[in-house]
């Protein structure tokens, strides 16, 4: 030990001191690294905040297909429905955030935030984080094939002259928010109906026990195609081949009663970027497939190649939106 402090000077010995502890502070950090080399090692979970049947659904089940291929590892989809999608999209918050469970969300996840509450058990800012904007789409409205609506003007008429009931996924759902926009544009009044789900409410739209559905058209079409329910219009400027008859919001005087959809993957907070992006990066190779778009079309939806820090913005100014519009509405959890 003598022999060997007399051959390294003091300002060496320290140097190296330093070096090593370099080293192991590089060390520590290199988990992380190869963490997302070998992620995923095990199954993943993709939850979906609805029930079976939706568009969210869909979407999930073909993501696990596709990425569990593109991944060589299993990928299931478990539906949590409750809350207008508040009780799955919790769960996902307090879990691991090591990339094992994801929450598919549509724009639910962003007028859910927009009255938050202590009860829903995680904030969409601080306790989430998006990866992938998988998807975007129209909002369609639709009718029952028993009430005398075509037409937004055939809407404006009855609603003045009658209660009209319309569905949502449950209070704070984006039904339930674009519901409330259409009501504000239009000048009338229906009663939102809460539901677990959307593919509920469309159940009863057939049935005749509701009037109105505000939601995806991706999540529509099935009820629109098999004759279950009337195409009214689309909330935006532009007409969707999909039901190409049918106006649009702006054509029929309403330009503010104007929206869109959107699928997008969060994670917990804490997740690894270097994982984020590899969920990033495996969404976009399935979804600009040509067969992850003919997919995505037939459910109204169009991929995108937006960067988790992109998606993160996008998220931050629907929120900021549907929060004033809660504001202004007096739209509550109650």
């Amino acid at each position: 030990m003598d022999r060997l402090n007399e051959r390294i000077p003091a300002t060496k010995v320290f140097r190296g001191r330093a070096l090593f502890a370099t080293l192991l502070l590089m060390g520590s950090l290199l988990p992380s690294v190869g963490w997302a080399q070998d992620y995923p090692a095990r199954i993943v979970t993709l939850v979906v905040p609805f029930s079976a049947g939706g568009s969210n659904d869909a979407i999930a089940r073909h993501l696990a297909e596709s990425l569990g291929k593109l991944w060589k590892q299993t990928v299931i989809v478990e539906n949590r429905p409750g809350g207008g999608s508040a009780v799955g999209t919790a769960y996902v918050a307090k879990s691991p955030p090591d990339g094992y469970r994801l929450l598919l969300a549509s724009s639910s996840y962003t007028t859910n935030a927009a009255m938050r509450t202590s009860e829903q058990g995680f904030d969409p800012i601080k306790d989430l984080k998006p990866t992938s904007m998988v998807a975007r789409g129209q909002i369609g409205i639709v009718s029952g094939t028993r009430v005398p609506i075509a037409t937004l003007a055939d809407l404006a008429r009855e609603a003045k002259a009658q209660t009209i009931f319309y569905g949502t996924a449950g209070v704070g759902s984006s039904q339930h928010f674009n519901g409330e926009l259409l009501n504000e544009a239009m000048g009338i009044q229906m009663t939102p109906i809460p539901y677990r789900g959307g593919n509920e409410a469309l159940l009863d739209l057939a049935a005749g026990r509701i009037d109105i559905v505000v939601g995806t058209l991706g999540g529509l079409l099935p009820s629109i195609e098999g004759g279950r329910a009337k195409a009214v219009a689309v909330m935006g400027k532009t007409r969707s081949p999909a039901i190409p008859n049918a106006q649009t919001t702006a054509e029929a005087g309403y330009p503010a009663a104007y929206t869109e959809n959107y699928w997008a993957i969060f994670v917990p907070i804490a997740t690894a970027d270097s994982v984020v992006r590899k969920i990033n990066e495996g969404v976009k190779a399935v979804t600009n497939t040509p067969e992850g778009r003919q997919f995505l079309a037939k459910l109204d939806g169009e991929p995108t190649e937006l960067s988790p820090e992109e998606v993160a913005v996008h998220v931050k100014k629907e929120i900021d939106y549907w929060t004033r519009l809660a504001k202004k509405l007096n739209i509550t959890a109650k």
